[in-house]
């Protein structure tokens, strides 16, 4: 199914459907291909939602990427339209889920970005198969020991409420009817009892950590700890709130063009964040 640019249709992971969303230029070019690879440059692209979302909330990014890139944004098992397990899957489970759909849909490497909580199970799957992670985006990671609270959190979403964008919100509402509010709040509790602080240090492969100038569920200190952990990453900042919106993501969009294709040097002494950049 096209729309706006975009294509949406179900894979398969094992004998689960997984639904996935693609720009229809990707689909069209696999659609005359003949089987001979789509003919990207660069690896593809893997876009990771937050849990208790879908890939509803990445169409704007995946418009920002443009049509030159092969990028997939699948809902990950129990959200959006894909199938749901039997139990909620807690963040290692997802981190699994998304590892069998990558590899029986021929993606054995690939730059992963994940936003929000996905950044919790990106960073699980890049720890523990860092040979299925090239490059890593996370926009957004949580969550940090001291908002792992649910009034803490509660109160960080109301403040940044402002800051949302309308679209998105639609798109919340849908995906939390899909999920289901006892699903949601399973799988909530679970993102909240991850330790993601522990499995930074883990992380391979080369990362950029984003936060939105306008995230106040993301504190700045925490998104430097999060670049100090990981031994090799840098930080960036863009306009925009928790969740990137139409605007958000056509700043985003260039600064992972940047870093996925167009990666700087490496710098002579590794560890730690290594620099900085900013979205206009």
């Amino acid at each position: 199914m096209g729309r706006n640019g975009i294509f949406s249709g179900w894979t398969r992971a094992g004998s689960q459907r997984v639904y996935v969303r693609v720009t229809t230029a990707m689909k069209e070019r696999a659609a005359s291909s003949n089987g001979d690879g789509l003919g990207y440059e660069g690896p593809p692209i893997v876009l990771v939602h937050g849990i208790g979302a879908s890939s509803r909330s990445l169409k704007p990014i995946i418009h920002a990427l443009g049509e030159e890139h092969a990028v997939y944004a699948p809902d990950l098992p129990g959200f959006g339209l894909s199938d749901f397990p039997i139990h909620p899957l807690d963040v290692p489970g997802l981190a699994e889920a998304l590892r069998r759909w990558m590899l029986d849909n021929q993606i054995v490497s690939a730059a992963v970005v994940a936003v929000s909580s996905g950044c919790q199970v990106a960073v699980d799957l890049a720890a523990r198969y860092p040979e299925l992670v090239e490059r890593l985006v996370l926009y957004g990671p949580t969550i940090d020991p001291a908002g792992r609270g649910p009034l803490r959190l509660a109160s960080r979403w109301a403040r940044g409420a402002v800051f949302a964008s309308p679209t998105l919100a639609a798109h919340q509402v849908h995906d939390l009817i899909d999920a289901g509010p006892w699903r949601a709040v399973r799988s909530l509790k679970m993102a909240l009892d991850d330790p993601i602080e522990s499995k930074l240090p883990e992380v391979e492969a080369p990362t950029l950590v984003i936060r939105g100038r306008h995230d106040q569920l993301v504190p700045r200190s925490w998104v430097e700890r999060v670049a100090e952990l990981i031994p090799e990453a840098e930080l960036a900042s863009v306009r925009g709130g928790h969740i990137p919106g139409p605007r958000a993501a056509a700043r985003l969009g260039p600064l992972i063009e940047h870093f996925v294709f167009d990666p700087q040097e490496e710098p002579a002494a590794q560890g730690g964040a290594r620099g900085s950049r900013a979205g206009s």
